[in-house]
């Protein structure tokens, strides 16, 4: 494609981020999630209250009784059936956090949000007649729409009112609890939320809003009815179905009266003429729309499933279509709707409704070109894909017109599955950026919980993230090293190499190791990070005694926390023993800029280990207060001078800082690195300085374990790097 093609196409994707970007629609997606367990059980119980086969009906009445019908119910009752006010509860408070985080500090307790808001929606929805059902508006089919609405405004009056120091009541001593200071702060606000609720209320019904809105939907089943058995027909009735379906309202519910008008009357005009023998006259009947229209629910959601099994790349769109697909081969499509969620999703909203009308066109193609028969047989709406096809249609013609409706309809989705994922993965790698300043910070360094704790989306994808750590941690996969060469120009060799820590994630790539070194100090894991770090360097140096210099060290890093516990030494001898390596060429290096004062057991292991051979670097040297302390109380072989000092200009403070550091290393009898040097005009600083040792993209990038040893041999045997 041309950049011009592109253009239109990137431009959609830019418009699409910023609204898919903008706190409401953030709040919808986390305020549906909220509901996903209750929806995947409500599911499982339409599957079992209304089996696809007579033969399954039977079978279940006589596993489990007369009473399954009872069970089922109570379990839809208390899923689907509070759907709405789940689904109000969670949008109310992710949009208020985000509020509240907008400014910088909590205005509004989420929870006194959430119980103003409740409050509205009853307000408006609260049923009037003795006949009225006080729950229908809870439920996610007949009122997750007026639900999202209330919240909406509610919540965005509430806040607003909020920010007006005349709506707020001031704090002073007014109580200890801090919880019932929040309710009195924001009282007003709060009672003149829901009296506008009430007085909305009261001029809908003086209105007769109720009242329009039935005669409203009459007169489009009318308008309906004159498009009768038309395909303008069929497309505006599965448009209109998709479009309400955005909104959170049921299409098909609320479309019941032109079900009931038009696609009824059809089904049974056509079951008649085939039971006479004669032959049916209609082409869209409530059967035809459920087994070509809507394979997996309405949208055709199995396309979509379809379509993120081939085309997703990631493992968590793979994960999501196989959760999904059981409830919607049999045409639940609840947990795609609420879950993904398609509602008010703006990527989706194009396929959501184009799909089902091109499978539309697909069915009705083939039936007027007689390549299928009419649908003539009624069928349960839960009938599996693809069997639904024939049984409709008594012809496996019916179940080939579905394949190739399901692969029209994954063709639709499929690009719409990339952005989507491409949206997700621009977004992730912003909060990682963002996770990476917090985690490199030197405030976060202090604290007990440096990510885990974090508001805001760094918050909850530190949680995620150190989940998938603890994974990766306990399968040892997505875990690995990287060596970086480290340099003598004295000698022009290549003297040893730091292992550096890398974890390739399955969906964000790859996560910076500060980051998962802060999440592993987080959840207590950085023993075990720290020693199979350890341990995969020990292997691969190893590995490379046959071909490498006796000389050529291995540095590894290792976390202040390690260090602390007093079984580090023996754990250090058992790897060096298991991988039959030389405690000589093993480094560890000592981040400076993290350490607190060494503590007794800390300086006893890094002494023990001494001992028997293995070296001791301090990292970062020259960054901290502490840097002399260290040098007088560290058994010490190596000083690693920080790549902030490499940029030395003549007379600037990094020169000199450098300059007394190569000469007191000199007269202490230290090994000299400088790490982070980046050209070679850096290096020639340096090199008039008095250093001799260097580490830095100048002479390599960090380098996979193959290409490293291809890289130390051939630079060894040319004296690539002789001064």
């Amino acid at each position: 494609m041309t950049n011009e093609s592109l253009g239109p196409w990137l431009r959609l994707v830019h418009v699409v981020e910023r609204i898919d970007r903008t706190p409401y629609f953030i709040a919808i997606r986390r305020g549906l999630a909220l509901a996903l367990p209750l929806i995947m059980t409500g599911a499982l119980a339409l599957l079992l209250r209304y089996p696809s086969t007579a033969g399954m009906q039977q079978l279940l009445t006589e596993a489990f009784g007369p009473r399954l019908d009872d069970f089922c119910d109570s379990l839809l009752a208390g899923t689907f059936g509070i759907g709405s006010l789940v689904a109000l509860y969670g949008f109310t408070d992710v949009l208020t956090s985000l509020h509240n985080q907008r400014l910088g500090h909590r205005v509004v307790n989420p929870m006194v949000a959430v119980i103003v808001v409740t409050s509205c929606f009853f307000t408006l929805v609260a049923p009037t007649g003795s006949d009225a059902s006080p729950l229908a508006p809870l439920s996610l089919g007949h009122g997750l729409f007026t639900a999202l609405v209330a919240a909406s405004i509610g919540c965005c009056l509430f806040l607003k009112l909020c920010g007006y120091r005349l709506f707020r009541i001031p704090l002073h001593n007014l109580s200890n609890d801090t919880l019932v200071g929040d309710v009195f702060t924001v009282m007003p606000a709060g009672m003149l939320t829901i009296l506008a609720f009430a007085i909305l209320r009261a001029a809908s019904m003086w209105l007769g809003w109720s009242e329009w809105v039935e005669a409203l939907t009459t007169q489009f089943a009318i308008s309906f009815s004159k498009l009768s058995n038309s395909l303008l027909f069929s497309i505006s009735y599965e448009a209109a179905s998709q479009v309400l379906w955005l909104f959170g309202i049921h299409g098909p519910n609320t479309l019941y009266s032109v079900q009931e008008r038009v696609l009824d009357p059809a089904a049974h005009a056509n079951v008649a003429a085939v039971a006479s023998g004669a032959t049916p006259q209609f082409i869209f009947t409530y059967g035809f729309f459920s087994a070509f229209a809507r394979m997996g629910g309405s949208g055709g959601t199995l396309s979509l499933i379809l379509a993120l099994l081939l085309v997703s790349r990631t493992v968590r769109g793979h994960k999501l279509a196989l959760f999904m697909m059981v409830p919607a081969v049999f045409n639940v499509n609840e947990p795609l709707l609420f879950g993904l969620p398609l509602v008010l999703n703006p990527v989706y909203a194009i396929p959501f409704v184009l799909a089902p009308i091109a499978q539309i066109l697909i069915a009705y193609g083939a039936i007027v070109a007689g390549l299928m028969p009419k649908a003539s047989f009624s069928v349960p709406w839960t009938t599996p894909a693809l069997f639904s096809g024939y049984a409709v249609t008594g012809s496996l013609s019916g179940t080939l017109v579905q394949i190739v409706s399901l692969a029209a309809g994954a063709a639709i989705y499929a690009p719409f599955v990339r952005v989507a994922e491409y949206l997700a993965g621009r977004r992730g790698q912003e909060v990682l950026a963002s996770l990476l300043r917090i985690a490199e910070s030197p405030e976060a360094s202090v604290k007990p919980k440096r990510c885990l704790e974090l508001p805001g989306d760094e918050g909850r994808m530190a949680v995620s993230l150190a989940s998938d750590l603890e994974d990766a941690l306990a399968t040892q996969k997505h875990i690995f090293l990287e060596y970086q060469p480290q340099v003598d120009l004295r000698t022009g060799r290549i003297f040893g190499a730091e292992a550096l820590l890398r974890w390739q994630h399955p969906f964000l790539g790859r996560v910076a190791p500060p980051i998962v070194v802060a999440l592993a100090d987080d959840i207590e894991e950085i023993d075990r990070l720290g020693l199979h770090v350890l341990s995969l360097a020990c292997r691969q140096r190893k590995r490379w005694r046959d071909v490498l210099p006796d000389d050529f060290v291995i540095a590894v890093n290792v976390s202040p926390k390690q260090l602390m516990n007093r079984e580090f030494y023996r754990n250090v001898v058992d790897i060096l023993d298991r991988e039959h390596l030389p405690p000589s060429l093993l480094e560890l290096e000592i981040t400076e800029s993290t350490m607190l004062l060494p503590d007794i057991e800390a300086i006893e292991n890094l002494k023990n280990l001494r001992k028997i051979g293995v070296k001791v670097a301090l990292d970062d040297f020259g960054m901290g207060h502490t840097s002399l302390h260290y040098l007088r109380e560290l058994p010490l072989d190596t000083v690693k001078i920080d790549r902030s000092l490499a940029d030395v200009s003549p007379g600037s403070v990094n020169e000199h800082i450098v300059k007394s550091i190569a000469e007191l290393s000199g007269t202490l009898n230290l090994s000299l690195v400088v790490e982070g040097v980046e050209n070679e005009r850096q290096l020639s600083r340096l090199s008039a300085l008095g250093c001799g040792r260097f580490q830095g993209y100048f002479f390599s990038r960090p380098l996979s374990a193959d290409v490293c040893l291809e890289f130390v041999l051939a630079a060894n045997r040319e004296n690539r790097f002789a001064a």
